[in-house]
């Protein structure tokens, strides 16, 4: 079943809809009850007009006309005043609401675990946030506002005619039943369409967020046709999905204007025979008719509440289901003891699928204070093994403690510094970037932690300094410069445990001998665990450990494993050398 074709119930997803609106009933409630009061005066025309038609204009009564007028100014001012207060608190309910919503969808998404994460497309996340968030508000603000207005219009109108005469009144309205089953069946028959269009957009956004990300690549394979390809192919798909759910709000708006129209018809045809039988007079006659015009008028507003919510419940049970999504990662929790830094694996075992294992039982021992090299093929679970000991994911079997005394995510998050291959940057100051690690940190402990790293010299070069700003991903910057920010970041964290995944790849080879200076005065009293292909880096380590397909081989030192390991000497000959 493809994403969007799975039916979802509407009642509960409107239950929590109307949950997260009552947490801003203030300005929802003044909503309806502006809306109520300014409903409330739809009848004072037609009443005006049947009093002038009836007393008025017979009685020859000037003054009387002008009165009429005044108050019927002074009712149409009033409806006015109450419609510019109302759209005032609709819009701080809309966006109060689209804030609360949105909140919740991106503190979930910053806390999913990152297996979870990894499978959902970051274009759909987008259109969720985007698109998703504010179709949901929209039909609880159109059920709240238009919605229950539009059903105290219909009594109003409703009762003021069944007073004027109830005969006729309940011939005209025949077609209600009709226009209120039409209105039922229609939803259960559009709620499949819309949720399928929603899917297809999500689909679309998806692939244009990667085009965007990997314009680089695509222009560097030469691969733009077959992008706009993949472009072509889902555009038309979720076209085609909108198509079809705009096919079946062009039958169903015409049908119920039509099945309302036949009031008017009726009212016609009765109201006639009725006046010329003596039963109404002209003045009743005339504001039956313009009573059931504001009858029906909010029965066609009901047809596109049906549509906003149709298409708003769909949306919301998208944002509800990442909302529903796994296991939410607990919040930061204040820094605890620090730690010395003695990391034990005790048969852990993991794998981004259940019958694909990347660890098999690894048991692992890495003494406090000590420099370990990780070093391997790629694919033998090196990069896991440190996302394991960062925190960012739990192993799936067995278990890994910290000084010796068993550690969740958070906790060993809160002891470790890592710097990943990919060193991503945030758009905004470089400042900003280093203080994500020690967000009280001033100016003089950024310059020291540049300096370690090798970058003081190219951030003073720049005009702005630490308010140089970077672009999205630091894209104003080298990969060997994004890399060396990385460093000062992990640098100023100040933590027990440092992991390193190739965090000099990109290091021209000046620079890596001053960064691998500052590493091995850092790496004292911390215990730091490196992945790397560089033969200086393994060599100057404490310890090797040699990876195959998620199990441990071999450990020992650089000339010991070179006698000893067939496996490790292999890998040196052909990556260290």
């Amino acid at each position: 079943m493809q994403e969007g074709d799975a039916p979802v119930p509407h009642r509960p997803v409107a239950r929590r809809l109307l949950a997260l609106a009552w947490r801003h009933r203030a300005p929802a409630l003044g909503v309806v009850l502006l809306a109520s009061l300014g409903t409330a005066l739809v009848v004072v025309f037609p009443r005006a007009v049947q009093h002038a038609l009836d007393e008025v204009i017979p009685q020859r009564d000037v003054r009387g006309a002008w009165t009429l007028c005044a108050w019927l100014a002074g009712a149409f001012l009033l409806r006015d005043l109450l419609a510019a207060l109302r759209g005032r608190l609709a819009g701080v309910f809309e966006q109060r609401m689209i804030h609360d919503l949105r909140g919740q969808l991106h503190d979930k998404v910053a806390h999913l675990p990152l297996a979870g994460l990894q499978r959902q497309r970051t274009g759909d996340l987008l259109a969720r946030l985007a698109d998703d968030v504010p179709a949901a508000q929209r039909a609880v603000q159109e059920g709240v506002e238009q919605g229950l207005t539009a059903i105290l219009q219909i009594l109003v109108c409703a009762g003021v005619m069944f007073a004027t005469n109830a005969r006729y009144s309940l011939v005209i309205l025949l077609p209600v039943p009709l226009l209120a089953a039409g209105g039922w069946l229609f939803s259960r028959l559009l709620a499949p369409r819309a949720r399928r269009a929603r899917a297809a957009s999500g689909r679309l956004g998806a692939l244009l967020h990667e085009t965007i990300s990997g314009l680089r690549l695509i222009r560097s394979l030469r691969a733009e046709n077959a992008r706009q390809r993949a472009f072509d192919r889902l555009s038309t798909e979720a076209g085609l999905e909108q198509r079809r759910l705009a096919s079946a709000w062009a039958v169903y708006g015409p049908l119920m204007c039509l099945l309302g129209s036949l009031g008017l018809v009726l009212l016609l045809g009765t109201g006639v025979r009725g006046q010329l039988a003596g039963e109404l007079t002209q003045g009743e006659l005339l504001q039956l008719i313009l009573l059931l015009g504001f009858f029906y008028e909010p029965m066609a507003r009901l047809h596109g509440v049906n549509q906003t919510l149709t298409s708003g419940l769909a949306a919301a049970a998208r944002v509800f289901e990442i909302l529903d999504a796994g296991e939410r990662e607990p919040d930061p929790c204040p820094a605890t003891e620090r730690v010395r830094g003695e990391i034990e694996l005790r048969g852990v075992g993991f794998g981004h699928t259940p019958d694909l294992p990347v660890l098999h039982g690894l048991h692992l021992h890495l003494p406090a204070g000590q420099t370990t090299a990780l070093v391997g093929v790629s694919g033998c679970g090196k990069s896991t093994l440190l996302d394991l000991v960062a925190g960012l994911a739990e192993p799936q079997t067995g278990t890994i403690l910290l000084d010796g005394a068993p550690a969740g995510a958070e906790a060993r998050r809160t002891q470790t510094a890592y710097v990943m291959q990919d060193a991503f940057l945030f758009s905004g100051s470089l400042r900003d970037n280093l203080r994500l690690a020690r967000p009280d940190a001033g100016d003089d402990a950024l310059w020291t932690a540049l300096r370690q790293a090798s970058a003081e010299e190219f951030v003073r070069a720049r005009p702005e300094g630490l308010d140089l700003e970077l672009g999205e991903r630091g894209a104003r910057l080298s990969g060997g410069e994004r890399q060396r920010l990385a460093l000062a970041r992990a640098f100023l964290q100040d933590a027990p445990v440092l992991l390193l995944d190739e965090a000099t790849s990109a290091v021209d080879a000046e620079s890596e001998h001053r960064v691998q200076e500052a590493l091995a005065a850092f790496c004292v009293n911390r215990t730091c665990l490196i992945v790397t292909h560089r033969l200086a880096t393994v060599a100057r380590a404490d310890v090797i450990h040699v990876l195959s397909g998620g199990r441990l081989i071999a450990s020992g030192r650089h000339a010991e494993l070179l006698e000893s390991c067939p496996h490790y000497r292999h890998l040196a000959s052909l990556a260290f050398a």
